[in-house]
């Protein structure tokens, strides 16, 4: 038997039309999840589904997860579930003088606040199972500063305090919440950048999705049934300079 084990759950994976969300989907499907989609282009989510194990045991709802309404909606829609993964984000740099509330507010819903609507809803009993697992996809970003991400980075930093904050509410009540701090990562968030340069900041070089992708399945499973409140690095050795 495979330690990290997924037969029988059920995961809820936002941002799975591209990059580590679609790689997370594909995963978790390999061992054994019942995976429900979502992201905004149904193209693109149809992609992820066909190259999916088992494509008849899993769904597409296509959505946009900054909407509260949406996220209730969905929850109404799947079914219980025994996990999430919040992959869904956007990272574009801007220099701090060309910041705007517009751009804040923009980055903010995607990386932090949908986060915050997907616990609020499936951390209720009526739309999970016990014990439940989330996973959210923050950032070395929360750490480690570079220029042009001050905005994104303020976002996956409060991704990473409230992780700590909402493993400690919900333990008694059966949900762990945990995140991986990617570093840089092959998807197309990184097609604007010098991936040369990038390269040569992680001793282990460019990461792939999937290796992102694993360390997401086993915080799902059972075999991390005793951690929780854990912001992981899966950066290639970045942080450890």
């Amino acid at each position: 038997m495979n330690l990290v084990d997924l037969t029988g759950k059920r995961v809820l994976v936002t941002g799975a039309s591209s990059g580590i969300g679609r790689a997370c989907a594909i995963l978790a499907a390999e061992l054994g999840a019942s995976v429900v989609l979502t992201g905004r282009r149904s193209d693109a989510l149809d992609e992820t589904w066909r190259r999916m194990e088992n494509p008849d045991q899993h769904l597409i709802v296509d959505g946009d997860i900054t909407s509260a309404d949406f996220v209730q909606e969905l929850a109404q829609t799947v079914g219980k579930l025994d996990g999430l993964v919040h992959a869904a984000g956007i990272g574009p740099a801007v220099p701090i003088g060309m910041v705007d509330a517009v751009h804040v507010e923009t980055v903010f819903r995607t990386n932090y606040v949908a986060f915050l609507d997907l616990m609020r809803v499936f951390g209720k009993t009526k739309y999970r199972n016990t014990p439940f697992s989330a996973v959210v996809v923050s950032s070395i970003a929360a750490e480690a500063g570079w220029g042009g991400v001050s905005v994104y980075a303020g976002s996956k930093g409060a991704v990473c305090a409230s992780v700590r904050a909402l493993a400690m509410e919900l333990a008694a009540k059966g949900v762990r919440v945990n995140a991986v701090c990617p570093g840089h990562i092959d998807t197309p968030m990184l097609d604007a950048v010098n991936r040369e340069l990038l390269a040569a900041k992680q001793p282990l070089g460019i990461g792939r999705p999937v290796q992102v992708a694993a360390p997401v399945c086993f915080l799902l499973s059972d075999a991390s049934s005793f951690m929780t409140g854990v912001n992981m690095p899966v950066d290639g050795g970045y942080l450890a300079q």
